[in-house]
């Protein structure tokens, strides 16, 4: 098994709203609260509006050889016991799948989802809308996303109208515009990105 990326030094620190903070427990006290569930996981929506002013979200492709290979997702994954909070673990997983460093969460996004993991065991995933340390000003440039090549494959930003529709325009090896087909993990997972997008144009969080 290959070692996750190692944490930058000084470690991962941040801030939260107050509307996230019952979430900002560790992952053991979440879970006594509800017996049947063996693990928590949580999503990260990392959002951007510097390409044209014009929200768009992070998704990265899960590698060839692991489970669902090739589909697309959000960054996260499960908390550990190591992780101080849910909060945390959050933000490791970002670290460890974008090379992203947490800056705020923001809120939380949808109801809790449960799903079976290929061992059978029932995991409950929290996603939240995220801001993340961007070099410079937020406005000059998108955050510099760094895979796990182990984890996944490639990233991409997406309007809310190309994850409606699951095609993206990118740019491909040859530096030529392509279309991306975009197949989500789950149903529950292209759902819960298409709300962030409704959030962020409904909301404002204070």
């Amino acid at each position: 098994m290959i070692a996750p990326r190692p944490l930058p030094e000084g470690g991962l620190t941040f801030t939260h709203q107050p509307a996230v903070a019952a979430l900002h427990v560790p992952a053991k006290e979440f879970l006594s609260t509800r017996p049947l569930v063996s693990g928590a996981a949580t999503g990260a929506l990392v959002f951007s509006r510097a390409v044209g002013g014009q929200d768009r979200v992070l998704l990265i492709q899960r590698a060839a050889h692991d489970s669902m290979p090739l589909r697309w997702e959000i960054p996260g994954g499960a908390c550990d016991l190591e992780d101080e909070t849910m909060l945390h673990g959050l933000a490791r997983e970002l670290w460890e799948e974008a090379g992203l460093r947490l800056k705020s969460v923001v809120r939380r996004v949808g109801e809790e989802q449960a799903f079976l993991t290929r061992r059978g065991l029932a995991v409950v995933k929290v996603t939240f809308e995220v801001e993340v340390e961007v070099k410079g000003s937020e406005n000059e440039g998108l955050p510099e996303v760094v895979l796990d090549p182990n984890e996944h494959v490639r990233f991409l930003w997406a309007t809310e109208e190309e994850c409606e529709t699951g095609r993206v325009v990118a740019q491909g090896d040859t530096g030529e515009d392509e279309v991306v087909e975009i197949k989500f993990t789950t149903a529950d997972q292209r759902a819960v990105v298409l709300l962030g997008f409704k959030l962020r144009g409904e909301t404002t969080v204070s």
